[in-house]
């Protein structure tokens, strides 16, 4: 089975690649034209326009997606901020794994991580995991811990994706590299996404199974983020 899998740090629809406007329709807009069959996201929510009142739900309406489901790893003011799927197959056997270590982002303000784990009932049947690690290295280290928990456990093929704050050379990834492999390792070792306007490093990744194999690696060079989508097209 041929699919296109994409991943994406929206940066809560800042839609022209700055923190200071927001336009989630910018951002659904290199959603759509990714066209993928499955596209996990970062930085999902935080305060939100008044004509949209969810964020995942928008996206998924205004792109097409029948299936999709969100993880919250923080709450900003009544504003829930973490990570999303959307599929155009079903969602089933989500999780949500808290990674329980606060990095102070601001005086007073911490961001928790997560990660969202989820089954995909496509013709093959395969596993989804998604995160957005922290910016420091014990953070780190704990995300990849327990995404490499959630793979050992897995029976079923793997994509893990997202926002991992660590360049491909860190040595932090490897435990990772010795379960899934790096799609743009094999394809495309000089891919960059960010920063979104002038890419210096690739900060994104989608890695899978070895069992699944991989056709295209790509980025969709349009600035809706301050980090570009991420894009491959495998074979489970």
């Amino acid at each position: 089975m041929k699919i296109t899998f994409a991943t994406y740090n929206i940066a809560s629809g800042i839609g022209d690649g700055t923190v200071f406007h927001k336009n989630y329709k910018s951002t659904a807009d290199v959603i759509k034209e990714l066209n993928a069959d499955v596209i996990t996201l970062n930085e999902v929510g935080k305060r939100t326009p008044r004509n949209i009142p969810e964020h995942t739900q928008y996206l998924a309406d205004y792109c097409g997606y029948e299936y999709h489901t969100f993880a919250k790893a923080a709450d900003f003011g009544r504003f829930p901020f973490g990570n999303a799927i959307l599929s155009r197959y079903p969602i089933e056997n989500t999780e949500i794994t808290m990674l329980k270590r606060f990095v102070m982002i601001a005086p007073g303000i911490y961001e928790p991580r997560c990660i969202l784990s989820a089954e995909i009932a496509a013709e093959k049947r395969f596993s989804v995991i998604c995160t957005h690690l922290g910016l420091l290295p014990d953070e780190q280290r704990l995300g990849i811990t327990r995404a490499c928990e959630l793979i050992k456990r897995s029976t079923l093929p793997i994509i893990m994706s997202g926002d991992f704050n660590l360049k491909s050379s860190s040595k932090l990834i490897i435990p990772l590299k010795k379960l899934v492999k790096d799609v743009c390792e094999i394809y495309s070792p000089d891919i960059k996404t960010f920063p979104a306007k002038n890419p210096q490093k690739r900060l994104d990744y989608i890695l899978v199974s070895d069992i699944i194999s991989i056709e295209k690696v790509s980025v969709c060079n349009k600035t809706a983020s301050d980090h570009l989508p991420l894009a491959a097209e495998l074979i489970i």
